[in-house]
């Protein structure tokens, strides 16, 4: 549960607005954005696709933004992606103080091996793959590591049992399920009654009534 290192990513003042503008500018492998917050004016800006895209993969949620030499500590609050789903079209920058409190949502990974995952026919199924977490902006964790090793099967793990950084709380229910290892009913182990042993025997197709008085 490391501690990002807050990222710095370069942008510069935007002058131009409108759809084609904008289309003109993703063909230089750009992307419009806009900063706000604090109660300062918004600033329209640019940033370089490929870059916030990588610091995105790397789980970047603070960014420091270099406008022109001026440095904004900001969180990345919204991202637009084209319609395909290949690649941000447009981002929002929220200005914070280091020092705030921010409410973000980080991935939820697994590590270990759990020995519920031993017994025939266990899954694990992670029910919460991302949490929503408050804490200081210059404290967001990377992820959520839930260490799943001593983990039962037909066992859950819930919000109030994963060990969060220190400062960190999570805004679910505590009693949310975050991961759970379940067992798959072996086939036939129902009851269906077309297996009880006392079941009546079965209609012949075809065989002739007995006659009466027989």
């Amino acid at each position: 549960m490391a501690t990002q290192t807050i990222p710095t990513l370069s942008a510069e003042i935007r002058t131009t607005k409108g759809t084609r503008k904008a289309e003109k500018l993703r063909e230089t492998g750009k992307i419009p954005a806009v900063v706000y917050g604090h109660g300062q004016a918004p600033v329209h800006i640019t940033v370089d696709l490929d870059e916030l895209e990588k610091l995105m993969h790397n789980h970047a949620h603070m960014l420091l933004l270099d406008i022109d030499s001026k440095i904004e500590s900001c969180l990345i609050k919204d991202v637009q992606w084209h319609y395909l789903g290949s690649h941000i079209i447009h981002a929002d920058f929220a200005r914070v103080d280091l020092n705030e409190k921010v409410t973000v949502s980080v991935d939820v990974e697994i590590s270990g091996d759990a020995v519920g995952l031993k017994e025939s026919g266990a899954y694990l199924d992670l029910m919460m793959k991302t949490m929503e977490i408050t804490c200081l902006a210059s404290g967001i964790p990377n992820s959520i590591v839930i260490d799943v090793a001593e983990l039962q099967a037909g066992a859950t793990l819930s919000v109030a049992d994963i060990t969060l950084p220190a400062g960190t709380t999570a805004t679910a229910d505590p009693t949310d399920g975050v991961v759970s290892i379940h067992i798959i009913a072996a086939s036939g182990s129902d009851g269906d009654s077309d297996t009880d042993a006392d079941s009546s025997e079965p209609e012949v197709i075809g065989a002739k009534p007995e006659e009466a008085g027989a």
